[in-house]
């Protein structure tokens, strides 16, 4: 899939500035344009639905707290727009503006759900980038990512929690022969191959699955990216994911796709799973598709 357009999306959490960044390696290694969307709540829709027994005031704080975050982080993500976008010098160009050429950069701020906007907008864009909140406790993927992933039918960027370097350079693919790693191998073919190396890793789990980590290589090849396999045997002592990242740092890679939740999410949320463990662990961005 040729790659033109990029979704950034902003919460104004701590991870913001890791996103913009990964989102402007992204739109300068592939010269495309990068639209950064702020999606602010709407006081209104924060106030439980079922407010039985709350009083008028009791809403109007709500309400107020809600707007106070709100601008709070409003101004993180312009602060980090202003510093990271237009005092560094990239091309702008207004939100929407059709046939650029070349990596443009544009903002735009909307009231709504992050969710339900990043779920719908989002399909109209080749690339999101979106990250997950880094905090202890906190679930693998929050809402907005997890609807990124799931619902917007796009390869999702997640961000780590340190702002990368580079982007691209060194590739690991975690391969597996699902539908969601086809899709995630076909929306990374524009990075990989621009990559200085790929690494197509795959994990034999007790012998129960087909992993043919060569004929992934043969494929690559047709598509311009030098790519070596490396194959690894699962030891009761150690997690697939683990092991996924454990190949990933040997190989020197800055960026990691995989197939997201190839196992419906209520047993990735009993069982735990490979997505989760990569999702939580993992201190390079993460290539998903679902």
């Amino acid at each position: 899939m040729t790659i033109k357009t990029i979704l950034c999306v902003l919460d104004g959490g701590e991870a913001s500035a890791s996103a913009l960044q990964t989102a402007i390696l992204a739109g300068q290694s592939l010269g495309c344009y990068v639209e950064v969307l702020h999606v602010q709540l709407d006081p209104q829709n924060a106030v439980p639905l079922a407010a039985d027994g709350m009083t008028a005031t009791m809403v109007e704080e709500i309400v107020e707290s809600v707007q106070s975050e709100g601008n709070r982080r409003r101004a993180v993500v312009e602060g980090l727009y202003r510093s990271q976008v237009v005092d560094a010098g990239l091309p702008t160009v207004p939100a929407g503006v059709p046939g650029q050429n070349g990596f443009v950069v544009a903002e735009r701020v909307v009231r709504g759900r992050e969710h339900e906007v990043v779920a719908s907008y989002g399909m109209l864009f080749d690339l999101l980038v979106a990250t997950r909140r880094h905090g202890r406790g906190e679930p693998a993927a929050p809402p907005t990512l997890e609807a990124a992933i799931m619902d917007s039918g796009r390869p999702v960027i997640v961000a780590p929690a340190a702002p990368p370097e580079v982007l691209g350079k060194h590739v690991a693919i975690a391969w597996r022969a699902t539908v969601a790693g086809v899709h995630a191998l076909a929306g990374a073919v524009d990075l990989l191959a621009q990559a200085e190396s790929v690494t197509v890793i795959t994990v034999d789990e007790y012998g129960t699955e087909r992993a043919e980590p060569q004929d992934v290589v043969n494929y690559l090849t047709y598509h311009g990216a030098q790519a070596r396999a490396r194959h690894v045997e699962q030891t009761p002592r150690r997690e697939a994911g683990q092991m996924i990242l454990d190949e990933a740092q040997a190989a020197g890679a800055d960026l990691l796709v995989m197939g997201a939740y190839a196992h419906s999410r209520l047993r990735q949320l009993i069982l735990g799973g490979v997505t989760r463990k990569v999702l939580r662990a993992s201190n390079i961005p993460l290539l998903l598709a679902h």
